[in-house]
């Protein structure tokens, strides 16, 4: 039988059309799945991971502990410690622009949150660290050092530290600072939180808090 070119050509025209279709639809998908997982790689992840931590923190056990200040949280977020333990805290500011502080106490002072201007640097009506003793070493780009009622050891030249007066003991680093802090965990069982009040309490308002919980010896 004689072929007609005209249909043929109609023939493969509708098939070329089907499979430009098909084609364009596995694009589609495809760069939707795509999408849907960098969606899930960027905030998913992350959003699962704010959650578990608002639920669940970042228990950790007594002895070494790398504490980290990030924008505006810390990791770990609950830390279980026992009286008499020796602890050493390497506290390091993962931030590339912000400052962090680590401040520990309990019945932080609220009525400051509402203030404006010059605001005390105390918020904590117990400051967790009065009497207690404190062994400071390793400083990086400390920004300052208030040691309050603690009873501060310098491992090295102090002006490294940056020793300033007023306020609850607290630490300040500078973006991509670090300080190593050693002290044996002092008779004062119970619930601790702990808190970064840099920018007049914004840092600790904004969710950057934790809580230390001390079991008796």
């Amino acid at each position: 039988m004689e072929k007609d070119p005209a249909k043929e050509e109609n023939i493969l025209n509708g098939e070329n059309v089907e499979e430009n279709q098909w084609s364009r639809r596995q694009f589609l998908v495809g760069s939707a799945a795509l999408g849907v997982a960098g969606a899930v790689t960027l905030f998913g992840r992350q959003a699962l991971v704010d959650a578990a931590r608002g639920i669940f923190g970042s228990p950790v056990s007594s002895g070494t502990v790398h504490l980290y200040a990030y924008d505006y949280y810390y990791i770990p977020n609950y830390m279980t410690w026992r009286v008499g333990d020796q602890m050493d805290i390497i506290f390091q500011n993962q931030s590339h622009t912000h400052w962090h502080e680590w401040t520990m106490g309990r019945h932080v002072n609220e009525a400051y949150f509402q203030a404006f201007g010059n605001l005390p640097a105390d918020a904590w009506a117990e400051d967790f660290w009065d009497g207690v003793h404190v062994t400071l070493s390793d400083p990086y780009k400390v920004d300052n050092f208030v040691p309050n009622k603690a009873i501060v050891t310098y491992d090295g030249p102090k002006e490294l530290f940056n020793i300033a007066s007023g306020g609850d003991f607290s630490p300040t680093l500078k973006p991509g600072g670090s300080i190593h802090i050693s002290f044996t965990v002092p008779n004062k069982p119970g619930i601790w939180d702990y808190g970064c009040f840099v920018q007049q309490y914004i840092h600790y308002r904004t969710g950057m808090r934790g809580k230390v919980l001390i079991l008796p010896a």
